[in-house]
């Protein structure tokens, strides 16, 4: 007969029907459903606005969003410039005081040869010089 409507057969719609006309009277119905069409109505109008606003401001989200990750991605990148700068400068100053230290070490280490052949030459000298000391 009429089938199925959000679940409700054509049985049960016929019996609401029965029902509203017994409580309402022949009368009242018509105004009724002109009640009941007009609030659908404005329920459909205000479902479409919300829809309407919703996808209007969409796109501005998304937008905002875009905006947003390109700042942070050009933010992290320039973090990641300095951070490789100030590595590169640590690491040049590290080389350099490393050769450095390294120089000066072998400066120690060539006047410490130095100063230790001298003292065995003159240590050698002395022993030459007295031969009787114990």
């Amino acid at each position: 007969m009429f089938g199925t409507y959000l679940f409700i057969s054509g049985q049960e719609i016929i019996f609401a029907l029965l029902i509203a006309l017994l409580l309402f009277g022949s009368k009242e119905i018509p105004k009724l459903a002109r009640t009941f069409g007009k609030g659908m109505k404005e329920f459909r109008k205000a479902t479409e606005d919300i829809k309407r606003e919703f996808e209007s401001s969409t796109p501005e989200i998304a937008e905002d969003f875009k905006e947003i990750k390109k700042t942070l991605t050009k933010e992290a990148d320039e973090i990641k410039r300095n951070l490789t700068k100030d590595a590169d400068v640590i690491k040049r100053n590290l080389t350099e005081d490393a050769d450095v230290i390294k120089k000066n070490l072998t400066k120690d280490g060539d006047e410490i040869k130095k100063n230790l052949t001298k003292d065995g030459d003159d240590i050698s000298k002395g022993v030459k010089k007295n031969p009787d000391i114990d």
